[in-house]
């Protein structure tokens, strides 16, 4: 029987890369890229589906690009404040694409070797992929790659969410987290102000990346580990990285803070339905779904956290630091009037004010949010009825089989390096794949970790028969054993 083969991978990150070979931005240098490693998967993949009537399709689940790194000038990040528009997203895919022509090649091989589809998910680094402009020029340049213009057909995308031929539901996830959620995400642009084009609507996600995270070149944006610290852990990166050299990092986030909240509020725009009914039947039209299963996902979004700022303020600990300010002002001005008894008074008082805060409002961590994500994911696989259900989004991978139901994420193939003194030491050993497979009847496969030429099993199953499957096997065994369903 032909097998139809399922590959996704997520949240890569391309972007320009950069003539440097210091620690400062080393996520965006070649050595730190995975561009060869997608090369070798996509080759090894092509041995892997080599009987007849076999078919891939290839699936990048959002975030493959990000277009809110900016762009680059002689080698060197400009940091210049680029509009979200088609025009600058046309341009940008460009330059991209020609600095990832592993990818472009890659794909240009699979595409020739059969059947085989590849498949591009918009994510909230990479909403521009709903642009016609950009879809054309990626089909252009794979096709110029392949030498066949034909190939151009079977490169799709989907501004949302994909449906495979078996039952398979593919979805980045920003959709569930409140700082990177479009309203309506078949429709992420619109008018802005001062702007003669639609652009991209902001996001508190891509607002903080584009003005705080991509500047503080010495954290990289797409490791949390490396830039959600404690307060010491802030103080002695500034005391390391910054304090002896002519970089900054207080003032990239004070003018990001500002930038997004000047953001934020011009570009807010309240709920519609004729729009909401738009973004259901363009998703209906993309995917084939069913428009009623598309409307009853749709309620399952977050709330933009631009509909609620207080959010932000509290994210981003705004709330501490003017409670931390007028806290040392009812302390020092009455010390400053001789009035002993009074700034005793608020020096007792004010913490358990600050105390009673912080436990009537608590704010959620970043783990908060991964959790929502990964909640839906059986809300989901109900509302249509899927075989499998796989995110990104979080870059936490995880795979497991659950009443015959596999549940997923990609995790990310971005340069995750440990650290700015890792001279090459890769955070992540190996890069996550999810691998699924079916003939109609069957299906098996889950997460797997792409490492040295081989596919290794990580995937978990409520099933004790599949036990074997945590053991390690290298890509090329068909028999390879998985849950079935």
């Amino acid at each position: 029987m032909p097998v139809q083969h399922t590959v996704v991978i997520s949240d890569v990150h391309l972007c320009e890369t950069i003539d440097s070979d210091d620690a400062w931005l080393r996520w965006r240098q070649r050595p730190y890229l995975p561009d060869e490693e997608f090369a070798s998967l996509v080759d090894a993949m092509l041995v892997e589906a080599r009987a007849p009537g076999d078919r891939i399709e290839f699936v990048f689940n959002g975030d493959l690009f990000d277009f809110d790194a900016g762009r680059v000038i002689d080698g060197r990040a400009t940091f210049e404040d680029l509009p979200r528009t088609e025009s600058v997203a046309n341009e940008l895919i460009e330059r991209i694409l020609r600095d990832h022509r592993g990818y472009v090649d890659a794909l240009a091989r699979l595409l020739t070797a059969g059947p085989h589809r590849a498949v591009f998910v918009s994510g909230n680094h990479d909403p521009q992929l709903a642009f016609d402009g950009v879809r054309a020029r990626i089909r252009a340049a794979i096709a110029a790659a392949a030498g066949d213009p034909t190939v151009a057909e079977r490169v799709l995308f989907r501004a949302w969410f994909h449906h495979t031929p078996d039952a398979i539901h593919i979805e980045h996830g920003n959709q569930y987290d409140p700082y990177c959620s479009f309203r309506y995400p078949t429709m992420p642009h619109g008018a802005m102000p001062g702007t003669d084009e639609p652009e991209i609507q902001p996001t508190v996600g891509s607002i903080a990346f584009r003005y705080m995270a991509s500047r503080m070149g010495y954290f990289n944006p797409h490791v949390d580990a490396s830039f959600m610290l404690t307060t010491a852990g802030y103080v002695k990166h500034w005391v390391k990285h910054y304090l002896f050299t002519p970089r900054e990092l207080v003032t990239p986030f004070a003018r990001g803070l500002v930038r997004m909240f000047e953001e934020l509020t011009a570009g807010r725009h309240g709920a519609s339905q004729d729009r909401a009914t738009r973004n259901v039947n363009n998703a209906a039209r993309e995917t084939g779904a069913d428009p009623a299963a598309v409307a009853r996902h749709a309620t399952l979004f977050a709330r933009p956290a631009q509909d609620a700022l207080h959010r932000v303020v509290r994210e981003f600990w705004i709330d501490r630091a003017l409670l931390t300010a007028l806290s040392a002002a009812a302390v020092t001005v009455p010390i400053l009037a001789r009035n002993s008894r009074v700034a005793v008074g608020a020096a007792i008082g004010l913490p358990m004010i600050f105390a009673a805060y912080e436990y009537a409002v608590p704010k959620p961590s970043l783990d908060d949010n991964w959790n929502i994500v990964r909640a839906m994911s059986p809300r989901i696989a109900e509302i249509y009825n899927a075989r499998a259900v796989v995110f990104g989004h979080t870059h936490i991978p995880y795979g497991a089989w659950t009443n015959g139901v596999f549940h997923g994420n990609s995790g990310t193939w971005s340069a995750a390096y440990r650290d700015v003194e890792s001279e090459g030491e890769m955070k992540l050993p190996s890069k996550p794949v999810i691998w699924l497979r079916s003939d109609g009847d069957r299906m098996e496969g889950g997460l797997y970790r792409w490492s040295m030429g081989h596919l290794l099993p990580d995937f978990e199953s409520d099933d004790a028969a599949h036990a074997e499957e945590s053991v390690p096997m290298p890509i090329g065994s068909r028999s390879m054993p998985a849950p079935a369903v």
